[in-house]
């Protein structure tokens, strides 16, 4: 397998078509469809299947885009690392972060990370897990910033505790449960969750020895759950940290509960074993030496 090879099948395997790659690689079409030959020759096996409706991966061609994408990303983090070496200031970061996190101490951390790294790119994005985790082990994400994931992480990463975060039940100035005061007062009313990560608003309701709601709306969109909060008669479990920024403004307020609400860890997920570009370590380094507000704490060091 040749490199050139490698980046051509990545590029159909993505368009899903042959002129598509072509365009993306500013090659003609007759050169993508000579060098996949080309790469199908040198394993021995077929890679794609051609339709009218464009491409298809064969179970081999699905194979061998999850390890061409990663071993691709590999060689330019090793290029970028050592670029950084001869030059310095250079490089780029693509991380996932959580809302919280995106609305709190990133700011801060990107003003002392472009402080020190100038030229250095950005790409943040808010994806949630699985979704992040799929796009970490492909190589798109050097890390994530997320809620702790505890058992449900697959063998293949490993996270490293930053923060632990506060949390609270918000509900709209004037919501019927809004004078409650326990947890069990609440569970036949209706809520707003993530969909793809129900851990802590469950475990909310199982520490306390309830069950949790079954009244619940998905949402993975802080943005627009606050929004629904603050406009409907939905209770939402939200950061401590985000109360003075984004809910209080919405009129959302605190449910003053007897219960302790749990808090939960905030981690940076890698690969196993990964060794982060000097551009995504600087970004981890400020994460973790940035002033915290009120609901933020940082996480005990693990030995």
């Amino acid at each position: 397998m040749k490199l050139h090879q490698l980046r051509t099948f990545v590029a159909v395997a993505e368009h899903r078509s042959i002129r598509g790659a072509a365009r993306a690689l500013f090659v003609s079409q007759p050169a993508v469809t000579r060098t996949i030959r080309e790469l199908e020759q040198d394993l021995d096996i077929l890679l794609l299947r051609r339709s009218v409706e464009g491409v298809e991966l064969t179970e081999a061609g699905a194979a061998l885009q999850v390890r061409a994408r990663l071993l691709l990303e590999d060689i330019r983090r090793a290029r970028e690392e050592l670029d950084f070496m001869k030059e310095g200031g250079r490089g780029q970061v693509s991380a996932a972060v959580t809302s919280t996190i995106g609305l709190t101490v990133l700011p801060d951390a990107l003003e002392s990370f472009m402080r020190r790294m100038p030229e250095a790119r950005i790409s943040l994005t808010e994806d949630a897990p699985p979704l992040a985790l799929e796009k970490l082990r492909s190589g798109v994400l050097d890390f994530i910033v997320t809620n702790t994931l505890a058992d449900d992480l697959p063998g293949e990463f490993e996270q490293h505790p930053l923060f632990v975060m506060q949390l609270m039940v918000v509900a709209r100035t004037g919501h019927p449960a809004s004078a409650a005061r326990s947890l069990r007062e609440l569970q036949g009313q209706r809520w707003v969750v993530p969909s793809l990560n129900r851990s802590p608003f469950n475990r909310l309701f199982t520490s306390n020895g309830l069950e949790p709601p079954t009244a619940t709306l998905g949402c993975e969109s802080f943005g627009i759950a606050t929004h629904l909060a603050s406009r409907m008669d939905l209770l939402m479990l939200a950061s401590t940290p985000a109360y003075e920024p984004e809910l209080r403004p919405r009129q959302l307020e605190p449910i003053k509960l007897k219960e302790r609400v749990p808090p939960v860890g905030v981690s940076v997920v890698t690969l196993q074993n990964a060794r982060l570009t000097p551009a995504a370590k600087c970004l981890v380094e400020c994460l973790e030496a940035v002033p915290l507000p009120t609901g933020l704490s940082r996480s005990p060091k693990t030995p």
